[in-house]
């Protein structure tokens, strides 16, 4: 079943993460920071949960079906994020060849964000999702195959199983000495369970009662609100970086799950939900570009800020039609 109002989830975690980076190069408010990492949260448990049919197809089928997944995952993130990482190499500089290579293979962030230059900082969360292509369906694999009647899991377990260990770690590893952003919540390692959450939240939709989720919402909205009138919290106290990160997950799989239980016959949602769902990633990809150009057309924010989102709209609007639609019709079909 395709539900179109996830298409408006995710053209609003875009614009969240575009605007907010936007004003925070503006004035460096720290709200902007907290509310561009609130975006990037919605994006992974958003992943999971609409990736999760094609996760379900893998398990009943490694063999037949493991090459078409990653094939259409591929073609769909890798072209454009390569053409998005020549330009920022070139725009903004790219330091030597091995740190380049780092970025190009995905591996800049596997434990902590913190290579230098840093001249494509969106791509840590890239970073994340393209290892989960890899992660999921080998530990599917394993588990499967495995002689051993204990370790026969579940996409399900293994999801959960991941979140409790991650979460574990994390609660572990974190401390005042550690930098919680370059090296727990920007670390491929440390967040792979992001997207599991999202795999999980799809799983059970259909088994949970509406006020058990609704119930699970609004206890988790409520601190993210709170953190959101006092954002250094999230920086300066480790209790608050223990609990924010599953915080969001569970907030937002019970968002999405609630997105699903009504269809929306409107044609202008529909419209509005699929320009923003084929333009949402390139949005990601290259608002970095605009912000520098745009930011100093006027010496009003308002009026700057219309002059960048009208920008990226169009360029991404032309990227999508032009590079990326033509890409995902190449994509294999499950049959």
């Amino acid at each position: 079943m395709y539900y179109h109002l996830l298409n408006i989830y995710r053209y609003f975690a875009a614009l969240i993460v575009c605007v907010s980076h936007f004003i925070f190069n503006w004035n460096n408010s720290i709200y902007f920071e907290f509310t561009s990492i609130l975006g990037v949260e919605l994006f992974f448990v958003l992943s999971g949960f609409v990736l999760t049919p094609q996760i379900l197809r893998l398990e009943k089928n490694q063999k037949k079906n493991l090459k078409i997944f990653l094939f259409r995952r591929w073609i769909r993130t890798i072209p454009p994020y390569l053409v998005a990482l020549v330009g920022a190499a070139i725009y903004f500089g790219y330091g030597d060849t091995l740190n380049l290579l780092k970025f190009l293979t995905y591996t800049q962030n596997v434990f902590g964000d913190s290579t230098s230059p840093n001249f494509f900082s969106v791509a840590w969360s890239l970073s994340v999702e393209e290892w989960f292509y890899i992660f999921l369906p080998l530990s599917i694999l394993l588990t499967t195959q495995s002689k051993i009647k204990y370790l026969k899991l579940n996409v399900l377990h293994i999801c959960i199983i991941t979140i409790l260990l991650l979460n574990l770690m994390r609660f572990y590893y974190n401390g005042v000495e550690v930098n919680w952003g370059e090296e727990i919540r920007r670390s491929v390692l440390f967040r792979l369970d992001s997207l599991c959450f999202g795999v999980v939240a799809y799983i059970l939709k259909d088994r949970i009662k509406k006020k058990h989720v609704i119930f699970c919402m609004i206890c988790t909205i409520l601190p993210l609100i709170y953190f959101l009138t006092e954002p250094l919290l999230i920086f300066e106290s480790t209790f608050a970086q223990n609990i924010f990160l599953p915080l969001c997950c569970i907030c937002f799989s019970s968002i999405l799950i609630i997105l699903t239980y009504n269809q929306i016959n409107s044609n202008l949602v529909k419209i509005i939900g699929a320009f923003g769902a084929n333009i949402s990633y390139s949005m990601y990809l290259f608002h970095i570009f605009f912000i520098p150009i745009t930011s100093n057309l006027s010496n009003n924010l308002i009026i700057s800020l219309l002059i960048y989102i009208f920008s990226i709209k169009l360029f991404c609007w032309l990227f999508f039609n032009y590079f990326e639609k033509p890409l995902l019709k190449l994509r294999p079909k499950y049959n």
